[in-house]
């Protein structure tokens, strides 16, 4: 399958009912059930979007969406938001200690949840205020602004940044 650099003519690709992304590649052939990824979600995620099939192998890239018409760009939006499994960690209830491995109580934007701080390693401060941490299963919590959070909340991760 011949990868195509980027999106060159936007009529080549097409969402079909239920977010089902589709392509006409150079050659004719029509590739369904396609996967759009973003390569930096949390930072440009309407920017620098792979697509690909049922292989994981990349048949399309996107530049930006904006240069897509409205409808297959919302289409787009849906299917990257239905791939991405990002918590946002809105506060922080209770840390078992400070020192790792600790089992946080925090509220998210799913509800209650309880998580394993397993190292230090597992936090990262994001641009524009924000964190992200990696609990012990492997398990994302997006914290948007730092401080927009709680005092408790707030010291609780700028400890450990």
């Amino acid at each position: 399958m011949n990868l195509s650099p980027s999106i060159s003519n936007p009529q080549n690709l097409w969402a079909e009912p239920d977010c089902n992304i589709c392509v006409r590649q150079a050659d004719g052939t029509v590739v369904k059930n396609l996967t759009p990824m973003s390569l930096f979600p949390l930072s440009e995620d309407n920017k620098n979007i792979v697509v690909l099939d049922a292989n994981q192998q990349e048949v399309f890239f996107i530049d930006d969406l904006q240069q897509l018409e409205s409808v297959l760009a919302n289409e787009i939006q849906v299917a990257l938001l239905r791939n991405r499994f990002i918590l946002k960690l809105l506060k922080i209830h209770k840390v078992s200690n400070l020192r790792t491995p600790a089992e946080w109580k925090v509220l998210t934007d799913r509800g209650e949840s309880s998580l394993i701080f397993s190292s230090e390693e597992s936090i990262r401060r994001l641009p524009e205020d924000g964190a992200l941490i990696q609990d012990s299963q492997g398990i994302r919590y997006l914290v948007p602004k730092i401080g927009s959070l709680n005092s408790f909340s707030r010291k609780v991760i700028e400890y450990y940044i």
